[in-house]
């Protein structure tokens, strides 16, 4: 995404060399664009029949199944923002667990991506059926998925199955 012109006074930008790294600087107040990576968050909601995934409605990934999960807003911390997604994709509240971990992702744009993936279960008798996002829902055995969407998925059940792995 290039910055043409600056945020805080309008003036066009150049580029400038800072810490070995080419950013948009603007010459007139020295704001500098720095390319910060966007934050998501994916949960691995744990069912006594599986895991919980959805096949996606929408792009990237159409029609492909995927862990529940999304963007951080600005307001909200990424546990939060994993029980919202959870509600939207999977149209079930969730009791929040333990942090299961942090990837760094690289999507097809070239934009860097923060993943922030967290163990949940359904809560109380709620029923994941499938979100606006979603085309179904289904329930799978960690080590026998579907084609799933995005590999930080694939790296966050691999993870998920290693901690089970110990746990048992």
């Amino acid at each position: 995404m290039a910055v043409n012109f600056c945020q805080q006074c309008g003036h066009a930008m150049e580029a400038k060399t800072i810490e070995g790294r080419e950013v948009p600087t603007c010459p007139k107040c020295g704001f500098t664009a720095w390319r910060n990576p966007l934050v998501a968050t994916m949960v691995v909601v744990e069912t006594s029949g599986g895991i919980v995934l959805g096949r996606r409605a929408i792009e990237p990934g159409y029609g492909l199944w995927c862990l529940p999960g999304g963007f951080v807003n600005e307001d909200e911390a990424p546990q939060e923002a994993a029980a919202r997604e959870c509600q939207e994709e999977i149209a079930a509240q969730v009791d929040m667990g333990t942090l299961l971990g942090i990837y760094h992702i690289t999507r097809g744009d070239g934009r860097g991506m923060i993943a922030i993936a967290y163990r949940a279960t359904i809560h109380g008798d709620d029923s994941p059926s499938a979100g606006h996002e979603m085309l179904e829902v289904g329930l799978f055995a960690p080590d026998h998925l579907p084609e799933l969407a995005f590999s930080s998925h694939r790296r966050a059940i691999a993870d998920y199955i290693e901690v089970m792995g110990e746990a048992g």
